[in-house]
């Protein structure tokens, strides 16, 4: 367990000062929690006006969880620093970019987005009246020139962001096709219109599924928001079945076996403040016991199905692709309107959805050192053993995991 030894006093740095057609701008980096802590009300009342899709995980609770768990340690060299980059207009904040740096075994220095590899997009948050295109280049550039990373590295940016405009000839890009698997529910008028888009095979199985579990008793769905104390049990109780299930299949528990990756969820909350923005927790029971868990977001009608696990005795009553149907009506009966999968490559996501949207990571080497670690590792090898380890047995997992964690301890 990490021991926490953070300083009281809020940390800040200036950046950099640049003009835009007379307009004066200064951006700042906070550097620990409470400096960030400090933030709160504005970046939450920026949040609000952003209207930057894909932008959950630099949602103020989720970053601000993150940092406190993982980047809470001044004595831990190998623990993520927090970087939350703010641009200021006449002094009131117009931008806060999330960010972190990190240093690996070998002292080379990564500047990227905060809360990897649990977030999931990178984003910025922004004032749209306020920040524009040109603003957001001179403040890629002033971020640039101004610390002592050997690169940055931006990965998975939706396909028309502001993000994807800034970074627009900048860096290099990885030669990656990842795209997030949606459900854009604005196109069914309901969920019978919905359910009959689906192949008579589909509908046949997904009854079949039901009949078969409604077999061995009773079944009953609950959604938990952020903050309850069901929620709270069944967030254990999921990354309890995820890492039983990642174990079983060969895989590597990574960050989800870390107990601070527990207390950041069991934190999250959920608020109610004109539209919810907050984690919520799905639980589908057989004789009053969660036998499937999913884990999601919700913002801006937007939900983001983050984590799922099942009780692995029971895997062959497919209990979670019963669970992930219910999540979807219910998505239909609280007027969702999109229903998000992510960018992991999974076959079986092209039979629940019904658009794709792009997603792109690229890297801006700072340094001769950081060029070598974009150009051999991000763009070349990791790719590859990616590919390797996806496609391999449980055994050669085991193995490979194995050599990994050597690696690690060495």
């Amino acid at each position: 367990m990490r021991s926490k030894s953070t300083s009281l006093h809020p940390k800040k740095r200036k950046v950099s000062s640049f003009s835009i057609e007379g307009q004066a701008y200064e951006l700042e980096c906070l550097e620990n929690i409470p400096a960030i802590a400090e933030m709160e009300e504005i970046w939450n009342t920026l949040e609000k006006k952003c209207q930057e899709d894909f932008s959950f995980f630099q949602n103020y609770n989720w970053c601000y969880e993150y940092y406190k768990q993982f980047a809470d340690d001044l004595t831990d060299k190998d623990c993520p620093v927090p970087q939350v980059f703010v641009l200021k207009q006449d002094n009131n904040p117009i931008m806060i970019w999330p960010m972190m740096l990190l240093q690996s075994r070998i002292g080379l220095k990564i500047l990227s987005s905060a809360s990897e590899p649990l977030g999931q997009y990178c984003n910025l948050l922004f004032n749209p009246s306020k920040f524009n295109l040109e603003v957001g280049k001179a403040t890629l550039k002033a971020l640039k020139q101004s610390n002592n990373a050997d690169t940055i590295s931006f990965n998975f940016y939706p396909k028309d962001s502001m993000l994807e405009a800034i970074l627009s000839n900048q860096g290099i890009k990885e030669n990656s096709n990842f795209v997030s698997s949606i459900l854009d529910i604005t196109r069914f008028k309901n969920w019978d219109d919905y359910y009959s888009t689906l192949t008579k095979s589909q509908r046949k199985n997904r009854k079949r599924n039901k009949r078969k579990l409604e077999t061995e008793g009773n079944i009953k769905y609950e959604v938990y928001e952020a903050g309850s104390k069901e929620y709270v049990n069944l967030i254990e109780t999921a990354l309890r079945m995820k890492i039983a299930w990642l174990e079983e299949t060969g895989r590597s528990t990574g960050i989800l076996g870390d107990k601070c990756t527990l207390k950041m969820f069991k934190n999250l909350k959920q608020t109610k403040a004109n539209q919810k923005i907050g984690a919520l927790v799905h639980a589908l029971y057989l004789n009053n016991k969660p036998i499937a868990i999913e884990m999601g977001m919700i913002k801006s009608r937007h939900y983001y199905s983050y984590l799922g696990a099942i009780d692995w005795g029971l895997r062959h009553l497919g209990p979670g692709k019963i669970q992930m149907e219910m999540a979807f009506k219910w998505a239909f009966d609280n007027r969702i309107e999109k229903f998000d999968l992510f960018h992991d490559p999974s076959p079986y996501k092209d039979s629940w959805i019904n658009c794709k949207h792009p997603v792109f990571s690229t890297n801006i080497p700072l340094t001769y050192k950081g060029r070598a670690y974009v150009l051999l590792w991000k763009t070349h090898l990791r790719p590859k053993l990616k590919s390797i380890y996806h496609f391999a047995s449980n055994k050669t997992r085991n193995r490979l995991n194995k050599v990994l964690s050597l690696v690690k301890r060495g």
